[in-house]
């Protein structure tokens, strides 16, 4: 499935699958981690892989933010959500933009729809060249290979009003990539959908991810999860790099 697809015909399911998500916790580690790091200026901010507009919400009111998604039917949910943010259709790996920013995002897992880490290589480049000497990228691997699970199933179930809805998906890797087959089953107004949406997500060596960013140019801190201590490989957390362009 072309990568423009993803969540299209899903996207308004969305917020509810992901309802469980602590973005307003999250927020603020990225808020102290930016006043630690940051040298740059200015608080121009550019939320790559965007979605919804879940981040931007609990950060608008501290930074000048610009959205960026592939998605234009997530798009379209986020300018309902923060009309007065600029959201912008786009893909990370081919993004030239005429501005810099002092801090760029890319959230939950987004980065791991690259399968390689050449490909990964060249998006950090792009990040790097898109950030003000001095300013900070912060991102997430869901998925690595010190936390991954072999065959484990995951379940998301919701039911809202006459809307109930189920996501079903387990973890099986082929040479590093994670072929995340998420099965829909989906009854609203007493009709049955089903549907599956399939993800293609590389799953890295946490330390190569590292080596690559300091290659660029990085200097890089990576966070347990969206907590103020250092990552722990043995933890379930998922590791959350903090760079700063050099």
């Amino acid at each position: 499935m072309p990568e423009q697809e993803l969540y299209r015909k899903f996207a308004r399911y969305y917020d509810l699958i992901y309802q469980w998500m602590d973005y307003e916790c999250e927020a603020e580690f990225i808020k102290k981690a930016v006043e630690k790091y940051k040298i740059s200026e200015g608080m121009d901010l550019l939320d790559v892989a965007c979605g919804t507009g879940g981040h931007a919400f609990y950060l608008h009111n501290s930074f000048n933010i610009m959205g960026l998604d592939i998605n234009p039917e997530m798009l379209e949910i986020a300018r309902e959500k923060l009309p007065e943010i600029k959201f912008m259709e786009g893909d990370m790996k081919e993004m030239d933009l005429p501005q810099e920013f002092d801090t760029i995002l890319c959230l939950f897992s987004a980065i791991n729809y690259h399968t390689t880490l050449e490909e990964l290589e060249k998006t950090f480049k792009r990040f790097y060249d898109h950030l003000k000497p001095g300013g900070v990228l912060i991102f997430d691997l869901g998925f690595c290979t010190e936390n991954w699970e072999e065959g484990r199933m995951l379940v998301d179930a919701v039911v809202e009003g006459d809307l109930q809805l189920a996501r079903i998906s387990q973890s099986q890797l082929y040479d590093g990539v994670f072929y995340a087959n998420f099965v829909f089953l989906v009854k609203e107004d007493g009709k049955m959908d089903f549907e599956i949406d399939q993800h293609r997500m590389g799953v890295f060596h946490t330390p190569e991810v590292a080596n690559i960013l300091i290659k660029t140019g990085f200097s890089t801190h990576i966070y347990n999860g969206y907590h103020d201590f250092p990552w722990d490989k043995e933890s379930d957390e998922r590791p959350v790099f903090v760079c700063v362009k050099l």
